[in-house]
């Protein structure tokens, strides 16, 4: 085996055991139940369904699925990876989480060809790969069970079908419009940002009629193989509605957003841009000189930045949307130390160090703190959220068959305790006529604000804490508080948002338990 291929297998080795470690140590959170549930529809139905005749699936106020009950809200591919887990291995956490976690893994090993083919530099490839691997925001979201690591993937091989395209390889256009096609089926607002990416990376080139004619052919491809599903997944009541929301204040904040948590979590335009500055000074005269493929660094940066700028005029800001940029991202941070690396091996150490394992979000806070130390402490250790106490506590003293009602969190509850019948939650279900619960489990936050449920949320809403204060003799009732604190998310991959550690303080769970 020679060194580079030795080497790749020690990176695939490390990303696979970050990726998979004590994958099954937290619960599945809201949005992860969405796609377990919906993926068990698919095994019963063929088709992910939002409901089978007793319960509902929705987060969104009843507008992601259609009049048939036929999901909408986001395309299925992931519901079938989850559904072949399950149908192979059983419906757990572990089985739920283990294929996108393994198509993680297979992002990591996939970057290496990409960075080899782009700058003709193994060390280069092999560092991007590692940097990817060692990026805790991008392990966060590929053991999510969710679309992410599929969209991440797709992205790799989309960047590789579009520099292959621009140097006329034979099979280009045909795999990036297959590639797009996965990213379409995972993820159509992280595509359009994609495609909106692509026509900025094109810019970085000397302009050829041909290599355009080729990007509008495989542009024509990947529309012919999808049109039909714009229709299933209702994008053009999605697109009215992000441009009847659009403004330019909006559009300013998402934008500032992005940017400032691609700074923080991962891109530090400063620190590079410091360690660059480190690195002129010890020797100007060859820094520029050895910079790797600048051409292609620059298509990468626009292609990073036409994404966050197609992503900032949508009505609502996640990092899950930028996650796809990570590979990019990590090529270009290679690319620069590699550079810095031929000024000064030490400089490109100690930037390799502050890159990797200084947490800038916790800089920011005014703490020093190392998200890789943060993550190893919790894939080893484990970890008690809201949603464990809750399904703990009612596999222990529910009935098969009792009535649940709980703000938020409802469709967790509904896969680790399919026994009990389940209400609540963000579905805008109607609670007219409902029997009392034997369970109620009231969020000290209530319910998490939906983006799409509009103006019939807000109502449900107030419906809902009608019932409770109208319809709920407490009397009936008694109080049962759980040690566990009650914050919002079980396990939110969101960077900025994501708890490592159990906290100790904040308001407990409460749930009323209906006397006999």
């Amino acid at each position: 085996m020679s060194r580079p291929a030795a080497l790749l297998g020690l990176v695939a080795v490390l990303g696979a055991v970050l990726c998979l470690a004590g994958l099954d140590k937290r619960l599945l959170w809201d949005d992860e139940a969405e796609t377990a549930l919906l993926a068990q529809r698919v095994l019963r139905f063929g088709v992910p369904m939002a409901w089978d005749g007793r319960d509902l699936v929705s987060q969104e106020c009843a507008v992601d699925f259609d009049a048939n009950y036929l999901w909408r809200q986001t395309p299925w591919a992931q519901f079938y990876i989850a559904a072949v887990s399950f149908e192979l291995l059983g419906a757990d956490t572990l089985t739920a989480r283990l294929p996108f976690a393994l198509l993680g893994v297979l992002t990591i090993v996939s970057l290496y060809p990409l960075g080899k083919a782009l700058f003709g530099d193994r060390a280069l490839a092999l560092g991007g790969s590692a940097l990817l691997a060692l990026s805790v925001p991008f392990l966060l979201h590929v053991r999510q069970v969710r679309y992410y690591a599929l969209a991440t993937l797709a992205i790799v091989w989309v960047l590789y079908f579009f520099f292959a395209l621009l140097r006329d390889r034979r099979g280009a256009v045909l795999g990036l419009a297959l590639a797009m096609t996965v990213l379409f089926h995972s993820n159509y607002l992280v595509l359009f940002a994609t495609a909106v990416g692509l026509a900025f990376a094109f810019l970085a080139f000397p302009f050829d009629a041909r290599a355009a004619l080729r990007l509008g052919g495989a542009a024509l491809a990947t529309l012919a193989l999808n049109l039909p599903w714009f229709a299933v997944f209702d994008v053009r009541r999605k697109a009215g509605f992000a441009l009847a929301a659009a403004s330019l204040e909006l559009y300013a904040s998402n934008l500032w957003g992005y940017l400032l948590r691609l700074e923080l979590y991962a891109f530090s335009v400063v620190l590079l841009a410091a360690l660059v500055a480190a690195a002129f000074v010890f020797a100007s005269d060859r820094l520029w000189g050895v910079w790797p493929a600048p051409r292609v660094c620059l298509a990468l940066a626009l292609f990073a930045l036409g994404h966050v700028l197609a992503l900032s005029a949508a009505p609502f800001a996640y990092f899950r949307y930028v996650i796809t940029l990570l590979p990019a991202l990590a090529l270009l941070q290679a690319a620069v130390l590699r550079a810095v690396w031929s000024s000064s091996r030490m400089l490109a150490v100690v930037g390799v160090a502050l890159l990797v394992f200084l947490d800038r979000g916790d800089l920011v806070d005014g703490t020093l703190g190392s998200a890789p130390v943060k993550y190893a402490y919790e894939v080893t250790h484990p970890m008690s959220g809201p949603i464990a106490a809750i399904v703990g506590y009612l596999r222990d003293h529910a009935r098969p068959g009792d009535r649940v009602f709980i703000t938020y969190g409802d469709l967790p509850l509904r896969f680790y305790a399919p026994d009990l019948e389940v209400r609540g939650g963000q579905g805008c279900q109607d609670l007219a006529g409902l029997p009392l619960p034997d369970w109620i489990v009231p969020r000290f936050f209530f319910r998490f604000r939906t983006n799409a449920g509009g103006a019939a949320a807000l109502a449900d809403a107030e419906r809902t804490i009608r019932y409770l204060r109208t319809e709920i003799p407490l009397r009936r009732y008694r109080e049962i508080r759980l040690p566990t604190v009650d914050t919002i998310w079980e396990n939110i991959p969101e960077p900025d948002r994501h708890v490592y550690r159990a906290p100790t303080e904040g308001p407990r769970i409460t749930i009323y338990r209906k006397v006999e």
